[in-house]
C-alpha cells in the first residue's frame, strides 16, 4: 500500500489528539466562566455554562462549515488574490510555471495560486483533498527566492497535500477559532464600555462592572488561546520535517528548500502583518507569528536534517521512500519472468502521491520546449475551450471538417485559435495532449458556470456528431467532470461526493470496470479472462466470468465509476492496483488501457503520476 492511501485514510480519522486538546480547552474555558459567575451571580451558573459553550460552539461550527468548503476561503481570509493563469508578469509567471510543472509531474489537478501581500517569505496549501487544494505564497517569497528555491517550497506544500495534512489543518482552524472566541467577546465588551455613551453616575457604575466582566473574559480567553497555540504546535512540528524530506525527494535538489530556509532565517522579520495570520499559523511554510509555543521546528534543525539528506543520511523518522512492491506480486513477475512494463506500472502505483524520480525534470524540459501558442491558449479562457475542442476532433478529416463548422457556428470567437490548435495536436501523443487538457482545466475551473455550461453542451454535440464517442473523447469528459464540473458544483454550494465506501459496497461496479479494462487489453478472450481473474484476486473479489462485450459500453462504465468514486482512499488504492495488474498480466500495455487507467484514477481522486 502506497503512503498516499495510508495518509489519506488517516486524514479522515487522525483527529484524536486534536479533539483531546479541544475538549480540554473547552473545559478550561467553561470552568473558568462558571467560577467567575459563581463569584457574582451564583444563580446564573447553569446559564453561564450554556452561554460559554455557545460562545465556543457557534464560532467553531461556523468556521468548520465555511472554511472546510474551499481552500480558496483560507487564502482570501489572509488577503490572498488569485493569480490569473494567463498572467505574463515575470514573477507571477515563475510561480505559476513551478506549480503547474509540479502538478503535472505528480498527476494531480493544477491548484489555483494566490499571492499574499506580505514582505516575508511564506507559503501554504489549503483545502480538503488534492482536487480542491489551493496554494498561497507571499509576495516576498516570489520576489526574493530563486526558481529552485521556490520549487523546493512548492514541493514542501505539495507534500502536505499528498499526506492529507490539509484536512487536519482545516479542522484545526475551526477548533482554534472557537477556543479564542471568548477572548474576542471580552475585547468587544470592553471596547463598547470604553467608547459607548454614558450620561449618569449609575451608567458609570454599570459600565465599570461590564468593563471588569469584559477584562475577565479576556483573561479567560487566554486559556483558549493557550490550548489553541498548543494545538497548532502539536499538529505541525513533525509534519514539517516530513514535508521538508519529501520536498528533497520530489525535486532531487536539497539546495532548493535549504536555500529558502536560510533566506527565511536571514530576513529582518518573518512575521506576517495580516490580522488573521494567527489562526492559520500551523498551515504556513514557516512560523508567521510570535507565540509561546512554536508551531514549527527551529530553522536550524530543519536545515540540519536537509543537509543530512543531501549527504546521503536519511533519518528513519523522515524516510519518505515509497514502499517497494513485493517480489511475488502479479505486477512485477509473471510466470517467473520479469515484466518491464509491469515494473514501470508498479513504480507508478508505489509513487502515487509523490513526484517520481525524473518526472519534474522531464516535465520542465517539455514545458521549456513546448509550443508557446499552445501554452498561451491553455492559460486563456477561450483558448482553453479551443484546446478541449481541438483534442477531441476526429482523426478523419471529413468528420473533423463537419465538427469544425459546427463549433465555429456556436463559438465564432475561437475560430482562429481552433484552426491552429487542431493541426498542432495531430502531431502530439496521447499523454502530451492530456497534459494540455490538464492545464486547460485549471483555467476553465476559474470561469463562470453559465459560460462553461454552454461550452460543455457544444463539446458534447461536437463529439457525438458522428454518432458515437471514442475512448479518448470519453476520458476527456471524465477529466472535465473531476477537475472542472465538481469544483464548480462545490463552489455553488452542492454537496461533494463522500469517500467512505469499501469495495464490498460496490462489487458489481468494480467487477464490470475491471472486465472492461481486461477486454480492452486483449482480443484473446482467454487471455482477457486470465487478466480479469488476476485483478479480481488483488481486489479481493470472488471469481466470476468476464462481462459480455455488449455490457461493456462507455455509458455503462461511466455509471459504474459514479459508484466507484465513493470509495475511501485505501479501497480506491486496492482497486487501482487491481487495474494495474489487469493491464500488465499480458505484458503489453495498449494506448486504450492507459486511457482507461487515467479515467479510473481521475474518478477515484488518485493523482497517478505520468510515469508510463
Amino acid at each position: 500500500m502506497s503512503n498516499f492511501f495510508e495518509h489519506q485514510d488517516r486524514a479522515q480519522s487522525r483527529t484524536g489528539w486534536l479533539v483531546f486538546l479541544f475538549v480540554i480547552g473547552v473545559l478550561g474555558v467553561t470552568i473558568s466562566i462558571t467560577l467567575l459567575t459563581a463569584a457574582f451571580m451564583p444563580k446564573a451558573i447553569p446559564l453561564a455554562i450554556v452561554v460559554s459553550l455557545l460562545i465556543i460552539g457557534v464560532p467553531f461550527i461556523f468556521k468548520l462549515l465555511t472554511m472546510s468548503s474551499s481552500g480558496a476561503l483560507v487564502a482570501e481570509s489572509l488577503g490572498g488574490i488569485r493569480i490569473n493563469p494567463s498572467s505574463q508578469e515575470p514573477n507571477e509567471r515563475k510561480i505559476l510555471n513551478v506549480v503547474e510543472e509540479m502538478a503535472i509531474a505528480s498527476g494531480m489537478p493544477i491548484p489555483p495560486v494566490f499571492i499574499l501581500d506580505e514582505d516575508c517569505i511564506n507559503a501554504f496549501a489549503a483545502g480538503k483533498t488534492p482536487q480542491d487544494a489551493v496554494i498561497g505564497v507571499s509576495r516576498g517569497a516570489i520576489e526574493s527566492l530563486t526558481r529552485d528555491e521556490l520549487q523546493g517550497v512548492m514541493a514542501h506544500e505539495f507534500s502536505h497535500i499528498f499526506h492529507g495534512d490539509m484536512r487536519i489543518n482545516m479542522r484545526a482552524i475551526a477548533a482554534i477559532f472557537g477556543l479564542m472566541a471568548i477572548g474576542y467577546v471580552g475585547y468587544f465588551i470592553l471596547r463598547s464600555t470604553m467608547f459607548g455613551p454614558r450620561t449618569r453616575k449609575t451608567d458609570e457604575k454599570a459600565a465599570a462592572g461590564i468593563a471588569i466582566f469584559g477584562i475577565s473574559l479576556i483573561v479567560i480567553g487566554c486559556i483558549g488561546t493557550f490550548f489553541g497555540r498548543l494545538m497548532q504546535a502539536a499538529i505541525s512540528r513533525q509534519r514539517e520535517f516530513l514535508a521538508d524530506a519529501s520536498a528533497v525527494q520530489y525535486t532531487r535538489n536539497p539546495s532548493g528548500i535549504g536555500g529558502a530556509l536560510r533566506k527565511i532565517g536571514a530576513q529582518a522579520s518573518g512575521i506576517m502583518r495580516h490580522a488573521e495570520a494567527s489562526q492559520f499559523n500551523h498551515m504556513l511554510f514557516s512560523q508567521g507569528i510570535n507565540t509561546l509555543f512554536a508551531s514549527h521546528p527551529p530553522l536550524a534543525e530543519r536545515i540540519k536534517r536537509i543537509e543530512a539528506i543531501a549527504g546521503g543520511v536519511l533519518s528513519e523518522s523522515i524516510n519518505v521512500t515509497p514502499p517497494q512492491t513485493p517480489s511475488h506480486s502479479h505486477e512485477a513477475q509473471i510466470g517467473g519472468r520479469t515484466n518491464p512494463m509491469a515494473e514501470i506500472l508498479a513504480r507508478s502505483f508505489a509513487a502515487v502521491g509523490s513526484v517520481p524520480a525524473g518526472n519534474l525534470a522531464r516535465v520542465h524540459a517539455e514545458y521549456s520546449s513546448s509550443d508557446g501558442l499552445l501554452l498561451s491558449a491553455a492559460h486563456n479562457p477561450d483558448g482553453a475551450k479551443a484546446i478541449i475542442l481541438a483534442v477531441t476532433m476526429a482523426q478523419d478529416k471529413t468528420k473533423a471538417a463537419a465538427q469544425r463548422k459546427f463549433i465555429i457556428a456556436k463559438m465564432p470567437e475561437i475560430e482562429n485559435t481552433l484552426n491552429h490548435l487542431e493541426e498542432a495536436f495531430r502531431q502530439l501523443g496521447t499523454q502530451q495532449r492530456l497534459a494540455y487538457v490538464d492545464v486547460a482545466c485549471a483555467t476553465l475551473v476559474l470561469g463562470k458556470i453559465d459560460a462553461y455550461k454552454f461550452f460543455r453542451a457544444t463539446l458534447s454535440e461536437s463529439v457525438r456528431s458522428d454518432g458515437s464517442i471514442n475512448l479518448f473523447e470519453w476520458v476527456v469528459m471524465q477529466i472535465l467532470r473531476m477537475r472542472v464540473e465538481l469544483p464548480m458544483a462545490n463552489r455553488s454550494g452542492s454537496a461533494a461526493p463522500t469517500h467512505s465506501s469499501n469495495i464490498s459496497n460496490v462489487v458489481a461496479s468494480a467487477q464490470r470496470t475491471l472486465g472492461v479494462i481486461a477486454l480492452q487489453g486483449s482480443d484473446d478472450i482467454v487471455l482477457a479472462q486470465r487478466s480479469f481473474q488476476s485483478a479480481l484476486n488483488i481486489a479481493g473479489l470472488a471469481e466470476t466470468t468476464i462481462p459480455p462485450q455488449e455490457e461493456c459500453t462507455l455509458d455503462s462504465l461511466a455509471r459504474d465509476m459514479d459508484q466507484l468514486e465513493t470509495l475511501r482512499p485505501s479501497a480506491a488504492g486496492t482497486l487501482l492496483r487491481a487495474a494495474l495488474v489487469c493491464v500488465t498480466t499480458d505484458q503489453i500495455t495498449t494506448d486504450r488501457e492507459f486511457l482507461l487507467l487515467r479515467a479510473l484514477s481521475e474518478r477515484l481522486s488518485i493523482p497517478l503520476p505520468p510515469s508510463l
